[in-house]
């Protein structure tokens, strides 16, 4: 594997060698020129690679803050959803035992019918 240090060192001291050239009021070649310009492409990317891992740790950091809070809205409605189903078993229960009643009731008056007809 390539190694970045080792690069970037090399670059460090041809682009220093080719700066002070450029400050002592000397020419440079075009194979100087491109050292610089490799030079200035590496502080580039670097800048860039910064750039872009802080934007991806804040999108992260968003969408985490968007799951969560899904998840909260998820479990509200859930609660009242529980709270729908609680109700609903409730009055089951008293349509039950207002059906049984009834059904006592009924039969009762139909069997003191019956004896005293």
């Amino acid at each position: 594997m390539f190694d970045d240090k080792f690069f970037d060192n090399w670059l460090d001291s041809q682009a220093q060698k080719v700066m002070e050239q450029v400050a002592n009021g000397q020419s440079i070649s075009s194979e100087q020129m491109m050292i610089l310009l490799l030079k200035a492409q590496t502080n580039h990317f670097a800048h860039l690679d910064i750039d872009l891992r802080n934007e991806m740790k804040l999108l992260r950091e968003d969408m985490d803050k968007r799951f969560e809070q899904m998840q909260v809205e998820t479990a509200k409605r859930f609660e009242q959803v529980d709270k729908r189903f609680d109700q609903l078993t409730s009055r089951m229960d008293h349509f039950m035992i207002w059906s049984f009643a009834t059904t006592l009731t009924v039969g009762g008056i139909v069997i003191a019918a019956i004896k005293f007809l």
